[in-house]
């Protein structure tokens, strides 16, 4: 019974640090540049032709992880995608996870067939898996983003799911199968690269193993994506360096002359996956920029009075025009320690003391759309988690 157990707390662990989590895994790139690796599993397939096109169409190179029983099956579809120059890796032999648990089946499996990635079947890790593959010269590929095109959903909902969580530097996890991928990329691709994004090959990306610190990021994003549903947040842009989100909700307070609370507002949430690998130059750029985005977001809104932040970052906030105000300690105790929080999980470092406590930052309505002048008519991003769309998760 004690080996039992001591073998299920085993293969648990294994499977929350290295799937979960994916500590040590290629799961992705450089936030700096707006490359992005499209990768298919489980071909190939009927609908490996089709994908080809489409790819072609666009001018876009991809990778495609093949199981061995599918490759050996369809020897001609496999040199097709040889000879239209994307990148084939090694999806294992087959897909039946759970047999992939006894460890002289996880060998076979993935000792069968080339490459230099392997991704398991479901991303599932035993306490085998991280061994097996550096005996067999192998690096573990996973993703930062499924584009969850296994889910009986519409396409429009699970493109406009992509888009809004697409990041510089993403390996995005599709299928070489169902019919609704063809679809999700019909309507994506081209938006993506209007956006800039720029499609590669995973070695062009090319993607870096995962330190503790970027692994608990992606293990934290399923609960990132839980609150932007939960709340309705929308993204201000889609481009790769729009660095703002917003959450509509009465102010909270401390009181303003004019801005009472509970007056009508924006919360300013930033996304630090994008911004985290940004120079100061560069983050100055993007955050003028994103301002501008945010800007044409409040235009179309007129019962919002303002835009705020409670963060420790209001120094910076100053150099675009902001207000600041400290903040009572009820109201910015947790901001503080949230602060202390993301400053480490996103940057590695902790704050300089004499920024430890988070103020009040905001610009009024007026001053935002004088200071940043929408240039055109937007429309907000649909919000994840709307009719028809993905609920939220972690990787799987």
């Amino acid at each position: 019974m004690e080996l039992a157990l001591g073998l299920l707390l085993l293969y648990g662990l294994s499977d929350l640090l290295f799937r979960f989590l994916g500590v040590g895994a290629y799961a992705h790139g450089s936030r700096r540049e707006p490359k992005v690796a499209l990768t298919f599993d489980d071909g190939p397939s009927e609908a490996t032709e089709a994908l080809l096109a489409l790819l072609a169409r666009h001018g876009v190179k991809a990778t495609f992880f093949l199981t061995g029983e599918r490759a050996k099956a369809r020897p001609d579809l496999v040199e097709a995608i040889r000879r239209e120059g994307h990148q084939v890796e090694d999806h294992g032999e087959g897909h039946r996870a759970l047999s992939l648990l006894l460890p002289w089946v996880e060998w076979r499996h993935m000792a069968q067939n080339p490459g230099r990635y392997y991704r398991p079947p479901h991303g599932l890790h035993t306490p085998f898996t991280r061994l097996f593959a550096r005996l067999l010269g192998k690096r573990v590929a996973l993703w930062d983003l499924e584009a969850k095109d296994w889910l009986p959903l519409p396409p429009e909902a699970l493109a406009e799911r992509l888009l809004y969580y697409l990041r510089p530097g993403s390996v995005v996890l599709l299928h070489d199968g169902p019919e609704r991928t063809l679809r999700l990329l019909e309507l994506a691709l081209p938006r993506m690269l209007a956006l800039g994004y720029r499609p590669v090959p995973l070695d062009e990306l090319p993607p870096r193993p995962l330190s503790p610190r970027l692994a608990l990021i992606r293990g934290l994003q399923g609960f990132e994506e839980r609150y932007n549903t939960t709340h309705r947040v929308v993204r201000a842009g889609l481009g790769p360096f729009d660095l703002f989100r917003l959450e509509k909700k009465p102010f909270p307070g401390p009181d303003l002359p004019g801005l009472p609370r509970g007056t009508p507002a924006m919360e300013l949430h930033l996304e630090s996956q994008r911004a985290m690998e940004l120079t100061p130059l560069e983050a100055i750029r993007h955050v003028r920029e994103s301002l501008r985005r945010v800007a044409e977001q409040v235009a179309q809104d007129p019962e919002v009075a303002l835009v705020y932040s409670y963060s420790h970052l209001a120094p910076g906030g100053r150099l675009f025009g902001f207000h600041t105000v400290p903040l009572p300690l009820w109201l910015g105790l947790i901001p503080s320690l949230a602060g202390v929080w993301f400053v480490w999980l996103y940057r590695g470092e902790l704050p300089r003391k004499e920024r430890f406590l988070a103020e009040l930052v905001y610009l009024t309505r007026e001053e935002l759309l004088r200071r940043f002048p929408p240039s055109t008519p937007a429309s907000p991003p649909p919000a994840p988690g709307g009719p028809g769309s993905p609920q939220g998760g972690g990787p799987a």
